[in-house]
């Protein structure tokens, strides 16, 4: 016989069990599953463009269009084919050192100073100052200076290097002597005097020049230096006094070469 609930019955049952699923306790969490597998690393990008050195010639300006009464002009670029010498297409820009009118009396001088690292240049360079002979000394006094150009080095960080440094000094019609003041490279240059402001420097071995660079100052007896790689083993520099006028008789002309690896 099929027995049923009385409806008192029920929802008294319905209400004991909807009052123990109510008051009765979460179970404890489950373990965190297992971390999944690291995906693959993605490739390494390009490796960056090595940077270009920075390079400065002075040249002699002749009477004309952008002197009139001549001068130097004054190129900078970089040496984006790295053979030492800043070729025709790699100057970026040009200034103009112009004499004034021989009657004025006044003569335009150059001079090169080397940077040291700090706020002008953060890892070193060159300082060129332009200005007039205003007393006539023939030297580019500081209080002569009308205006100052920075070329600086590149981060050090990004290039290896050994060098060679000195301090030259020429008398007379004497040979040029150094006084070396660095030489990682572990060579010996011996000077010699070609003709008056020309001068030889002849390695004991060979270099690359496509490596290789040099950085020279003007001594505050000149006006101008101008230096070249004349070989794989000879170094010439030309220093003058004037348009056209080359002079020896220098002092402690700074002077290095870097070869890059």
């Amino acid at each position: 016989m099929k027995k049923t609930l009385s409806p008192k019955l029920g929802a008294l049952l319905f209400i004991f069990l909807t009052f123990m699923a109510c008051s009765s306790e979460d179970g404890a969490n489950g373990l965190d599953g297992m971390d999944g597998i690291d995906g693959i690393d993605g490739t390494d990008g390009t490796d960056g463009t090595d940077g270009l050195t920075s390079l400065i010639s002075t040249t002699v300006e002749e009477p004309g269009t952008n002197c009139a009464n001549g001068g130097f002009r004054l190129d900078i670029g970089l040496d984006s084919n790295e053979n030492g010498q800043l070729d025709a297409g790699e100057v970026s820009s040009s200034q103009y050192l112009c004499n004034l009118d021989p009657a004025d009396g006044l003569t335009s001088l150059i001079g090169t100073v080397i940077e040291q690292p700090g706020a002008n240049c953060a890892n070193g360079g060159y300082r060129l100052d332009v200005g007039l002979d205003s007393n006539g000394n023939g030297e580019l006094d500081e209080s002569e200076v009308t205006s100052s150009e920075y070329l600086c080095n590149a981060d050090a960080a990004d290039f290896n290097y050994q060098s060679y440094a000195s301090l030259i000094s020429q008398t007379g019609t004497d040979d040029p002597v150094s006084s070396v003041l660095d030489n990682s490279l572990g060579l010996n240059i011996v000077w010699a005097r070609e003709s008056q402001g020309r001068y030889l420097g002849t390695l004991d071995r060979s270099i690359d020049i496509g490596k290789t660079v040099i950085f020279f100052s003007t001594p505050s007896s000149h006006t101008g230096v101008r230096g070249e790689l004349v070989s794989d083993n000879q170094i010439r520099l030309e220093l003058q006094n004037g348009i056209n006028v080359f002079a020896d008789n220098f002092e402690n002309l700074s002077f290095e070469l870097r070869e890059y690896e």
